[in-house]
Parts: C-alpha cells; sequence; structure tokens
C-alpha cells in the first residue's frame, strides 16, 4: 500500500511539474530593446582584433576603423600600395602648409548663409572723335543658402527683385572655383540682359537716363599658382577651410581666358537730342573679343586680431585679344589688358564664420578707335558654421 501510494505521488509531482513547465513556455518574455545601427556599428569597430602587421593587418584595421593610410610600415597589395603612394604624394603636394602659419579647421562640412550683389559699369571714349559715354547696370541682389563638403558644394539663391515682386531684370550668373595650396581654378559665366540701365554721360550731357539697350555675356577662366604656397592660404580669405595663423603673402602667376559680348543699342535711347551727340551717326556698338593671357600678382593675408583675417588681392593680365568679324572694329588682333581684384575681410568665431567679399574684374577695350572699359563688381556677405 505505501509503494502504491509512492507511485501516486511520483505521478502527481511529475505531472504537475510539466503543466508549470508548459504555463511558463507559454508566458511571453520581455522583448529585449532594438540596437541601432550606429550602436551595432560602434559595438564592432570597439571589438578586439588581431593587431600582428601581417599581409592581412591592413583589412582588420579597415574594418574596425583603425586603418592609418599615413602608415607606411602597413603591407599592402602591390597595386593598393601605388594607389596610397599617389594619394599621400598628392596630399602633401597640393594640400602641405607650414603649420606655423596655417592650419585646418578640422571639419569637412559647411552650412552657410550667402548675400550676393553686383552690378556692371562701363566707361569710355566711343571713336576717334574721344566722345565720352559712361553707365551702370542695376543692383542684381540674390540671397540663399550652400553646403559644402570638402572641394564639392551644392547652392541656391534667389533675386530678391524677384521675390520681393520689384521689376524684373534678367541676369543669369554661374561660378565655379577650386582651391588647394599650390593653385585655384576659377571659371565663370554672367549674362545681363537690361531694361534699365542708368545712363549718366554721353558726350557733353551729363544726368541720368534709363536706357534699355545694354545686353552683355561673359565667361571664362582663371587659373593661379601661388609661390609661396606653404605660408599663404587663399582658401582662408575666400573658401573659409583653412586658419591664417600669421600673417603672409605670396606672388601669384597663372592665364585668364575669357570671352566678352557687349552690345549697347543707342537707338533706343528716349531722348533723340541724345542720339545727335554719337559720333558719325552710328547707334549701334558691340565690343565682342576673345582674351588669351598672362597673369602676375600678388596676395597678401593680413593677421590683424586673433580670428580676424584681412585679405588684399591685385592681378593686373596681358596678352592676346582676337575682336571677332562682327565687332565695332570686324576683325582685328589687339593687345589684351585686364585686371581683377579682390579683397576680403573674414572672422571665425570657434565653428561659426563670417565673411564679406569685394571682386571687381575690370577689361579694357583699347585701340585706335575706342577705349572701352567695362567692370563687373561683386559683393558678398557670408554666415556659416562647419561640422
Amino acid at each position: 500500500m505505501r509503494g502504491a501510494w509512492l507511485v501516486i505521488v511520483a505521478v502527481m509531482t511529475l505531472w504537475l511539474g510539466c503543466g508549470t513547465m508548459a504555463a511558463a513556455e507559454q508566458e511571453p518574455q520581455p522583448e529585449q530593446p532594438r540596437k541601432s545601427w550606429r550602436q551595432q556599428l560602434r559595438e564592432h569597430l570597439n571589438e578586439p582584433f588581431d593587431t600582428v602587421r601581417d599581409e592581412g593587418y591592413w583589412k582588420r584595421a579597415l574594418t574596425h576603423g583603425k586603418l592609418d593610410i599615413y602608415d607606411e610600415t602597413i603591407e599592402y597589395p602591390r597595386f593598393l600600395d601605388i594607389c596610397l603612394d599617389l594619394y599621400r604624394w598628392g596630399d602633401y603636394t597640393f594640400n602641405h602648409y607650414d603649420s606655423a602659419y596655417v592650419a585646418g579647421t578640422g571639419k569637412n562640412w559647411k552650412l552657410m548663409l550667402k548675400n550676393n550683389n553686383w552690378l556692371d559699369s562701363y566707361a569710355g571714349e566711343l571713336s576717334s572723335q574721344d566722345v565720352p559715354v559712361q553707365m551702370n547696370s542695376d543692383l542684381t541682389s540674390n540671397f540663399g543658402g550652400q553646403i559644402s563638403f570638402m572641394a564639392l558644394s551644392l547652392g541656391y539663391m534667389v533675386n530678391l527683385r524677384d521675390l520681393l515682386g520689384g521689376k524684373s531684370v534678367k541676369n543669369t550668373r554661374w561660378d565655379f572655383s577650386f582651391t588647394c595650396s599650390r593653385m585655384a581654378l576659377e571659371l565663370y559665366y554672367t549674362k545681363n540682359d537690361q531694361s534699365s540701365v542708368h545712363l549718366h554721360r554721353l558726350g557733353e550731357w551729363t544726368g541720368s537716363e534709363l536706357f534699355g539697350g545694354l545686353k552683355r555675356e561673359s565667361y571664362g577662366a582663371y587659373a593661379y599658382y601661388f609661390f609661396n604656397h606653404t605660408r599663404y592660404a587663399q582658401a582662408a580669405a575666400y573658401c573659409f577651410s583653412k586658419y591664417q595663423r600669421r600673417s603672409a603673402g605670396s606672388l601669384i602667376a597663372g592665364i585668364h581666358l575669357s570671352h566678352q559680348d557687349i552690345v549697347m543699342d543707342f537707338d533706343l535711347l528716349s531722348d533723340e537730342s541724345h542720339k545727335a551727340l554719337l559720333p558719325d551717326g552710328v547707334l549701334d556698338y558691340r565690343f565682342r573679343y576673345r582674351d588669351y593671357c598672362v597673369l602676375v600678382g600678388y596676395g597678401y593675408n593680413w593677421v590683424f586680431a586673433p580670428n580676424w583675417l584681412l585679405n588684399v588681392t591685385g592681378i593686373p593680365s596681358v596678352g592676346y585679344r582676337h575682336s571677332f568679324p562682327n565687332s565695332i572694329e570686324g576683325k582685328k588682333d589687339l593687345v589684351s589688358t585686364n585686371f581683377r581684384g579682390k579683397a576680403a575681410l573674414v572672422r571665425n568665431a570657434g565653428n561659426f564664420f563670417y565673411g564679406l567679399h569685394i571682386i571687381c574684374d575690370g577689361h579694357w577695350y583699347h585701340s585706335s578707335q575706342h577705349s572701352f572699359f567695362s567692370n563687373n563688381n561683386d559683393f558678398n556677405v557670408t554666415a556659416g558654421y562647419r561640422f
């Protein structure tokens, strides 16, 4: 009898245990919080790995974010080693500075708000009779933003005149620039179709009259080389990508290629008496030419206070000018003389930066018949943040 009770107790215990286990299995378990991809990546990068400097070290260091491409003790496959040698050479050749004069910002990204203002001015003497003329275009003001990663930039700007609903001025402007320690490249394109140019002088007459007969198309390229490239940083003044620690200047040389097409139709003058002031009854003037020039100038960065920088750059150019058949004097070979002046005031405050830039591009057309100077004036205000 006692053995029977022991069998019954054992069976009951086993049955109750199985029921308890089944119930436990059916109870929902608390969910483990899912890790974000950043946490997973951080944990992977912090995992220990084999640091033995064998042929496979570079792969292990790369996957854990610990690869130093400037460590020349690391063994790479031959092709990859050649590529890295080229990269190191290019980085040193084109991005090396004397750290006592120039320092990097430590940031690759820049976010900027920009206000760009520009106008054209024209002055000269028409024909051999030396009839003076002077006028300027309306001011074009654009506002927008720009984001940059290293040498790549994306921006958008709107015309404030259009935004505020005023009269429209058909102006187009494109700019591209690339700057490193040794050299800089700048490309530009501008097109004006002005309906309200201000004529201030024509012959003996002076005053102010609206003139709707001016059109201009201009495009070209500047390529510079900085001789004192280890101590002078053009990028500190105009790109906000370097800090100029001590004052320094540099001789600048390079080439300038440009195309100018300026049309003045004085038949659109509202005052008929002004048309009589033009020489030989000619009402339509067109200066269309192409320049191939060598430029030599000088730029100076003045660090006049902590985190303040003032740059002044002057670059005259001289070369060959080809006048097109449909120009005022027809096909002709002339001497080209132009001038570019730049100034910048920069303030750095931590990762924030602020800048004022003035750029003037002047082109002088000179022959035995005409002397005509056209100038594009550009004024920029910039505020930005590095990150």
